[in-house]
């Protein structure tokens, strides 16, 4: 790469906003300029609620994240997630004119192009072509084709759709704070890029993230991702019920839950108990351990079987051996892996962000998962651009022809 680049990755939950700053080398690797967050207002299941008060609190975690990096930046990715993001597999198969019958990147483009084109809802619009594989004159699990010989090529592709309204309200507050929207980038594959090994992808992985206000999944199979997807239930759920249950504010419910929760029942000891503050400066109150993580295990149990369940409707299948991964502020709920490897019935483990130059170690925690995965997905974009003869990286909004549109997304794969 001729300059570093500088770009920030923003994560607009539903119950934190976070900002990160960071610097791609000329080697490719992402240097962490600074890293900021704030308590999301206006978000209510990953989708923004109030305009306004959106802006507010996006304005204020930018500029000290522009403060802290010393750095004046326009354009921003954004990350999104939800029930609203669907995968829909498709296929595109084009024959190969070629009199040598050597498939070139031209076939491969046209194929995707041919994969893309499907009926959509009008509130539907798209975010990633991610390849899976292509399959040359019915030989299957191609990972790449080009140069070889062949009269037809078929991709197999996982078309990543979301809400319409949802994408165009997170553009709206991000230009009416005063910047660009540079891309979208579905929080799935940014939780993917941060955590997961190309060893974990090509075993079969289930990544879990479980948010403030949503839980987001995607899976991956033999190396390509063959399910999107989410749920708008999460954390924020479980100080819910801990706060209607004990007739408690949600500030006292969300501090019981993080110093004393536990969703798997079984882990705890009968003998355990804690203690529930009083408001009003009255002394505290002791319940059974055992007690509490009776009203937290139904929700959290919720959450896995909804996404269990999504899993089974679409037919999603494998060995999987790379087991369940949870990331997120959920994952940290004492119990969250037993109770996924239960539900699951596969091996479950904590994901936590690979360690990037510049991060301070308080950091590597499984909150930042996607804010840092932002960056380093388009890192991956930008080297994958170079290492495929590209000479110039867009920070705009890419508005040009298909082809540049297709040669993107192909690149974020090979």
């Amino acid at each position: 790469m001729g300059t570093d680049r500088i770009m920030m990755g923003l994560d607009i939950g539903s119950s934190w906003v976070r900002a990160v700053i960071g610097t791609v080398g000329a080697d490719g690797t992402v240097m962490v300029d600074s890293m900021c967050e704030r308590p999301s207002e206006g978000v209510r299941g990953g989708a923004i609620v109030n305009i306004e008060q959106t802006i507010k609190t996006i304005t204020s975690v930018i500029s000290e994240a522009e403060l802290q990096a010393g750095a004046d930046i326009q354009q921003i990715i954004i990350g999104i997630g939800g029930d609203h993001i669907e995968g829909i597999p498709s296929q595109g198969v084009v024959g190969i004119n070629a009199k040598d019958q050597e498939i070139k990147r031209e076939d491969i483009f046209r194929s995707l192009e041919v994969a893309r084109a499907f009926e959509m809802p009008l509130d539907r619009e798209i975010l990633h072509t991610l390849v899976q594989d292509f399959r040359v004159d019915g030989r299957d699990g191609i990972k790449d084709p080009i140069d070889m010989l062949g009269h037809r090529l078929e991709s197999r592709v996982l078309v990543v759709t979301g809400s319409s309204s949802v994408c165009q309200n997170e553009r709206k507050c991000i230009q009416r704070a005063g910047f660009q929207v540079q891309r979208l980038v579905a929080q799935q594959l940014a939780d993917a890029e941060a955590v997961l090994s190309l060893e974990e992808k090509e075993m079969g992985t289930i990544l879990i993230n479980i948010g403030g206000g949503t839980t987001n999944m995607i899976v991956y199979a033999n190396g390509a991702p063959v399910f999107t997807g989410g749920v708008n239930l999460g954390g924020s759920h479980v100080t819910s019920d801990i706060a209607y249950l004990l007739n408690k504010p949600k500030v006292i419910a969300e501090q019981v839950k993080c110093e004393y929760g536990n969703c798997h029942i079984p882990s705890v000891s009968d003998e355990d108990a804690v203690l529930i503050p009083q408001i009003g400066g009255l002394p505290s109150i002791k319940m059974p351990k055992k007690e509490l993580s009776k009203i937290i295990e139904p929700r959290m149990a919720e959450i896995f079987s909804l996404l269990q369940v999504e899993l089974e409707k679409k037919q999603v299948r494998g060995s999987f051996g790379g087991g369940v991964v949870l990331v997120g502020g959920g994952a940290l709920l004492s119990g969250a892996t037993e109770l996924a490897s239960e539900i699951f019935r596969l091996p479950a483990r904590i994901g936590f962000p690979e360690a990037l130059h510049g991060l301070d170690r308080t950091y590597i925690n499984p909150r930042y998962t996607t804010t840092l995965g932002l960056v380093m997905t388009e890192a991956r974009r930008i080297r994958d651009q170079y290492a495929s003869g590209g000479t110039k990286v867009e920070h705009t909004k890419r508005t040009g022809s298909f082809g540049k549109k297709v040669r993107g997304f192909f690149r974020t794969i090979f």
